[in-house]
This record gives structure tokens, sequence and C-alpha cells, in this order.
């Protein structure tokens, strides 16, 4: 706790040197605070403009655009917004949670605590449910899925950095390929600032959202307050978002994720942090926690 407080109290004097703490902190203080937040963990964080998608700071070098891989479950609220969108499942359904899950031969088990027998999409999101979202991704249509990936940007480069990389996105061939794709582990591989542009985007929308946008929000907001994403959370500003744990193919160690925005419902900034090895719920949350606290204490 003590190393925690001296961390956050370092970050705001970064942000505040300087500057009118109601001032937005400016490019290089957001590059500091994503640096000093990664601690020297492998991976990247970057800091996007909720209301233009500008890059407000970044830390990870060639890892923030170049590295391409699976993002777990930090794909679930685009996968919920179409199927919400499409019709394709009802807005109030709600489907019990096998735990146990296989699909082609990848343990995908369900990682959250058994709190109920069953799930509506709000709690699922949350929760990350991964026997929700299969069963989703088997409802959608063929293509369907891919179509809105591409739409989001994932197989383009965001013209945010130099000599960037772009993700790809592979055509489901049986409904196991598509539930794969639908939670993220296999099928779909991106940067970090691809699942950032698209979290803004996403983001603003917030102030005025479909009714299918409006349980995505309610479930990343839910993720924070005391679902997975719950580390990311800080007292001072309601944060919203969501957490991602995968692995490659023939690789053992996982890789983190956590994708998210503040304020959760006037949204400014979005942050994505990306670990090279670790969980999306504990390490790639808790990076996302210290950003978000010396944002919320620069404004006070």
């Amino acid at each position: 706790m003590r190393q925690r407080a001296v961390r956050a109290g370092a970050l705001l004097a970064i942000l505040t040197f300087g500057v009118s703490t109601s001032a937005v902190p400016s490019r290089s203080s957001f590059d500091e605070i994503c640096r000093r937040s990664l601690a020297g963990r492998p991976g990247a964080a970057v800091v996007l403009q909720v209301s233009d998608g500008t890059l407000l700071g970044s830390a990870g070098g060639d890892v923030l655009g170049r590295k391409v891989t699976t993002p777990g479950s930090a794909i679930k609220p685009f996968v919920l917004e179409l199927a919400l969108e499409h019709q394709r499942i009802p807005t109030d359904l709600t489907l019990a949670c096998r735990r146990h899950l296989t699909i082609a031969g990848k343990r995908l088990d369900c990682t959250h605590q058994d709190i109920h027998a069953s799930y509506d999409a709000t709690e699922a999101l949350a929760l990350s449910c991964n026997s929700y979202f299969a069963a989703v991704g088997s409802r959608l249509e063929p293509g369907e899925l891919e179509r809105r990936y591409r739409e989001l940007g994932f197989t383009n480069k965001t013209a945010l950095v130099r000599n960037e990389s772009y993700g790809r996105v592979v055509e489901a061939r049986s409904m196991e390929d598509r539930q794969l794709l639908a939670l993220g582990a296999a099928g779909i591989e991106i940067t970090p600032l691809e699942l950032a542009t698209a979290y803004a985007r996403l983001a603003r929308a917030v102030e005025n959202p479909t009714k299918a946008q409006s349980i995505v929000f309610d479930g990343l907001k839910a993720s924070t307050e005391g679902g997975l994403g719950h580390t990311a959370s800080i007292r001072e500003m309601a944060v919203a978002g969501k957490t991602g744990t995968a692995s490659d193919a023939g690789k053992v160690r996982t890789h983190a994720w956590f994708a998210g925005y503040a304020p959760a419902d006037h949204p400014k900034i979005v942050v994505v942090v990306y670990l090279e090895t670790g969980t999306g719920s504990v390490d790639a949350a808790s990076v996302a926690h210290d950003i978000f606290k010396a944002y919320a204490d620069s404004r006070r």
C-alpha cells in the first residue's frame, strides 16, 4: 500500500508540475505517467482523447503499434454490441454459465466467481463469462463478426505512430471458429493502438447511446465496480472498462489487457494497457488504475 501511495504521489507531481490542475495534462506528462505505471514491465500503455482519438501519451515503444496478438476478452463489448444491435439475442437474454468450456481443443473455463447460476448481458460482460459469449458467438450469422471487426479498424493502421503494423481477422469456417472469434481467443490479432482507437469510438457514444450500447456501457461500468475489472477502479472518479487474458498458439504463458475510459458517464480519455505476461484482471488493470488515478488527481 505504501509503495502504491508513493507512486501515485509521484505521478501527481508529474501532472501538476508547472501547470494548472484544471488543465489537461501535456503529452510529455502522459508519456511519463504511462512509463511509470508500467514500472518496467514488458508491454505498452496508451492514452487517447475520446473526442477525436488524439494520442495524449504512451509508453512501450514498438510494442504499442507493432505487437499483433490475440485480444482475449477485451473484445467482448464489440461482440455484445453487434449481437444486440442485429437482434441476434434479445436484450433480456439470460444464460446459464457452464463454468467449464472447451472449444476446438482450447480450454476456456470461466474464471469469475460463481455468483449466480445464470447471467444477463450486463452481468456476463462485467464477469467476462466465456460460456455466455460462446453462446452469443454461435447465434451470429457467418461473416457478421468479421465484418464488424474490420469496420472497427482491426485490420488497418491507426496512423498514430510511425512504422505501424496492423491486425488480421480470419474468416470463421465453422461454428467453433465463430465462438473462438467472439471470445477473442483465435481468428483475430490486433495491436494495442487498434484496440485503443476502437474503444475511443465506442466511448464517444456514451452520452447518447442506443439501447444496445446502453447495455454494453452498463456492463463496462459493472466490470470496474465489482466485476473482473475492479482492480482498475479509483475512488476519485468512476471508470469503465474490460480486461482480457489470452495466449498465442503454442505458448503457455498468458498476456494481459485492460481497455477502458473515464469518467464513465462523460468519457474524456481512453486507456489501454497490454502486458507481455500476466492476467488482465490483476496485472493490466493495476497499471490502468495508476493511470486513471493520476488523471483524476490532475483534475482536482
